[in-house]
């Protein structure tokens, strides 16, 4: 089983190694492009503006009587596997606290491969940028952020959780009335940039 894991393991680096080497150059387009971009070509889906440095650093929101932590990093010029094309994109990590300053959530100790949250692409509709939540059991669900003052120092921030019809019995919290299932993050807020 073991060997199993490694030969998938170096597959998959190859694989991902050789989709990416494959291009001697990429056409750069723009990251607010809203059309669909060929798979397998060399597209690189910039961001042209350096859009995503305004939102780069740690922003603070109180809800509920609690304190979230949210850091925002920008990755630049990185091959989504899925997309088949490379492309730059804000990940996040983030620390949830009590009113008391008890840790309640904490994956900021992730790498950038394993962060929970991971951005997408401006929308069109209502010119946010839209990112994608996947942590505890499956939970999961869209965020959408944008500033709310001209300065960008206040962050608006949406969250759109999906149901947990979907958690398996393995889950920690499978039995929990639905009022008490974990609520790590939350769903409306105003960031402020710390």
């Amino acid at each position: 089983m073991k060997n199993i894991l490694t030969i998938l393991l170096l597959s998959s680096i190859f694989y991902s190694a050789f989709a990416q080497q494959a291009c001697a150059t990429f056409t750069e387009i723009p990251l607010r492009t809203f059309t669909t971009i060929p798979q397998n070509e060399c597209y690189y889906l910039k961001d042209t503006n350096n859009e995503l440095n305004d939102y780069v650093g740690t922003w603070k929101a109180m809800w509920n009587n609690k304190i979230v932590f949210v850091t925002f990093k920008k990755i630049i010029n990185k091959y989504n596997n899925t997309l088949h094309y490379n492309k730059d994109y804000l990940i996040a990590s983030f620390k949830t606290l009590d009113i008391n300053g008890n840790i309640l959530y904490d994956n900021t100790f992730l790498d950038d491969d394993s962060k929970k949250i991971k951005g997408g692409k401006f929308r069109k509709a209502d010119d946010r940028y839209s990112l994608v939540y996947i942590d505890l059991c499956h939970t999961s669900g869209d965020i959408r952020i944008n500033f709310n003052n001209l300065a960008k120092t206040e962050l608006q921030w949406n969250y759109l959780q999906d149901k947990y019809e979907w958690l398996d019995s393995d889950c920690f919290f499978y039995n929990y009335p639905p009022d008490q299932l974990p609520n790590p993050l939350p769903k409306a807020a105003i960031f402020v940039k710390q």
